[in-house]
């Protein structure tokens, strides 16, 4: 699956999941893709890569920032991830 596709079946299951996303635009280079808005105020940020994709220097340093702020990015290679991802962001969420 693309990964593009990936993205869009996940943005999807997160919909029907209660759970909104928003897209990160404005030409920043590295940002990730997607923000997902969780319940009890908490976000989570996803990168979405092919099966292959990799990592790129400009991301590395992005994602070491989000890191230092207490906001990891996921790294998403399949929808299958993502709702597993997801199903424990969700858990997190109510304990």
């Amino acid at each position: 699956m693309s990964e593009s596709a990936t993205e869009k079946s996940s943005r999807l299951h997160a919909t029907k999941r209660g759970v909104r996303s928003v897209k990160l635009q404005g030409g920043v280079v590295g940002e990730p893709d997607r923000i997902f808005l969780l319940p009890g105020r908490r976000c989570w940020v996803v990168e979405f890569k092919s099966k292959d994709g990799r990592i790129r220097p400009r991301q590395r340093i992005v994602r070491g920032e989000y890191d230092m702020i207490g906001h990891p990015i996921s790294v998403v290679r399949s929808f299958k991830q993502f709702k597993l991802l997801l199903d424990m962001e969700l858990q997190a969420t109510v304990d």
